[in-house]
């Protein structure tokens, strides 16, 4: 499902809105990981969801027999997995609704909310806590994006080591990353002298290394940048892309591949 725009139906609905049956499920250009779900019999009906990976990574929807039946998954590879959100006024408070993940079989376009028991699945679940967010700043900005120089850095809750930089200037431009460590854990940067010396690293300890993200339809699928990572000083929030040979640092590392 890699158009910006596709029809999902959804045989039984949505928990409080059964005759809604059919749906567009809308990504905006640069927003990933969050999708915007409207109904096409009442377009005035919308409701803001996320992919249940970038949230939280261990996700897993236990299926009834009857769930399955309707789906008719017969590769979990063609299941895409959303949560509902509650965003208030203050995007920071954001929540995700653990406990009614909404399962879309991929090919078919069939969707099915399950309901999952609250005891277990939280129904307000916190997408950002407060020390989730740090502000960046990149002299040089990023390649292909001079312009822009101050990012926020954030991380979901219970979504590491995924996180996700947002342009200040240009809030809808957004990267997906994750730190190297979590994949690469020899993952070193050669800095060139003049990354160094934006950098102004006292000590290897200070520095935070960040892969840039692909995330396909299948989230499993992801694969991180590694010829361009991003190094940040954790003291003091000075960020800088480094360019590094392709040949010996690949432009498209596996995330989730067994190693």
């Amino acid at each position: 499902m890699s158009q910006d725009e596709v029809l999902i139906t959804f045989p039984q609905g949505l928990v409080g809105f059964p005759e809604m049956k059919e749906f567009r499920l809308l990504e905006p250009d640069g927003g990933y990981p969050l999708k915007f779900l409207q109904s096409t019999e009442h377009p005035e009906v919308s409701f803001t969801c996320m992919d249940a990976a970038a949230v939280k990574m261990d996700y897993e929807v236990p299926l009834e027999e009857s769930v399955a039946q309707v789906l008719s998954l017969e590769n979990p590879e063609d299941a895409l997995v959303l949560l509902l959100m509650v965003v208030p006024a203050d995007p920071s408070q954001a929540t995700a609704n653990l406990a009614g993940p909404l399962i879309i079989h991929t090919k078919t376009r069939i969707g099915v909310q399950v309901i999952l028991d609250i005891t277990q699945f939280p129904l307000k679940y916190p997408v950002y806590t407060p020390e989730d967010e740090v502000r960046l700043t990149f002299p040089a900005g990023l390649v292909g994006f001079p312009q822009l120089r101050i990012f926020r850095l954030y991380e979901p809750a219970g979504g590491y080591p995924l996180k996700f930089l947002q342009s200040e200037s240009e809030p809808d431009i957004s990267f997906s990353c994750i730190d190297v460590a979590a994949i690469r854990p020899d993952f070193e940067v050669p800095l060139a002298e003049e990354d160094a010396a934006v950098l102004a690293l006292e000590s290897p300890e200070d520095a935070m290394v960040l892969a840039l993200v692909v995330i396909p339809e299948d989230p499993r699928k992801m694969t991180a940048n590694l010829a361009g990572p991003v190094v940040i000083n954790g003291k003091t929030r000075i960020g800088r892309q480094v360019v590094l040979n392709t040949d010996i640092y690949p432009l498209k590392f596996p995330v989730l591949a067994d190693r």
